[in-house]
């Protein structure tokens, strides 16, 4: 069994049911806390859709704290659910452009996660 989540009727991650609640736990714990809405929507407790502008939104946003922040103990919580989040960004063809290179080590450290789809 695994959860679905889609992009334009598009299956862009399927994973474990156990990887994928609690990764939707995280997201919303996490919009919730930066105050944005996440973008996802239950069509089925293992089916999420995702409006893809409204997720470009909260990842931008927790990019830009994460980026942003010099607590050590912030970053490490939001980098858990950043990273899957830019690999289902740019699954859904949004893209994020480092500015430095601890950024593009990040980015690239997040795109070689192994998230079959």
């Amino acid at each position: 069994m695994s959860y679905v989540f889609e992009i334009d009727n598009l299956t862009v991650w399927s994973p474990s049911l156990r990887v994928g609640d609690l990764y939707v736990r995280m997201v919303q714990d996490v919009g919730e806390v930066l105050a944005v809405p996440t973008g996802l929507s239950a069509m089925a407790s293992d089916l999420w859709v995702i409006d893809i502008n409204g997720f470009e939104a909260l990842v931008k946003l927790m990019y830009e704290t994460y980026f942003g922040s010099g607590h050590h103990v912030l970053k490490g919580l939001i980098g858990g659910v950043l990273a899957p989040s830019i690999v289902i960004l740019e699954r859904g063809g949004k893209y994020i452009s480092p500015s430095t290179d601890s950024e593009r080590e990040f980015l690239d450290g997040a795109l070689r996660l192994p998230m079959a789809r």
